[in-house]
């Protein structure tokens, strides 16, 4: 009895740290594409935060819209300011853009996938046809 109250209690405390080891309201996402897999691998994403190879880009949710215009099709997104512009390098001695990023757009496609487009512009995205684009990238969840 008392081995069974232990081996529950060891589930418990590793169930607990499990949970805090990725604060509720993050999404941990496994690259899907080429382009992710060599210049973030996995992200972590919240509406506050994006974390890739270890850096963290502050994010605020500059709008939710019904139809943003991908490079794979027109889908409801999230349109994520960064809130201090950066481009540091990632995997590889790679960045994402070739200018401060300003703008990640993330939106669901299939079951479980999710694709990012990443601009540099000054002025918000609508699609990725906006100015500033500087690379798309594909997760899965």
């Amino acid at each position: 009895m008392r081995a069974l109250l232990t081996t529950a209690a060891m589930a418990a405390l590793l169930l607990a740290s499990t949970a805090q080891a990725r604060p509720k309201g993050v999404e941990h996402l496994t690259p899907y594409s080429r382009t992710a897999d060599g210049i973030t691998g996995p992200v972590d994403l919240s509406p506050t935060e994006m974390k890739a190879a270890g850096v963290r880009f502050p994010l605020r949710v500059a709008a939710d819209v019904p139809a943003f215009k991908a490079d794979i099709g027109t889908f409801p997104a999230r349109i994520l300011q960064v809130t201090r512009p950066m481009n540091p390098v990632l995997l590889n001695h790679n960045r994402l853009c070739g200018a401060p990023v300003r703008w990640i757009v993330v939106y669901r496609f299939g079951k479980t996938s999710l694709g990012m487009s990443v601009f540099s512009s000054k002025a918000q995205p609508v699609s990725d046809d906006s100015p500033g684009l500087c690379g798309t990238f594909n997760y899965d969840r």
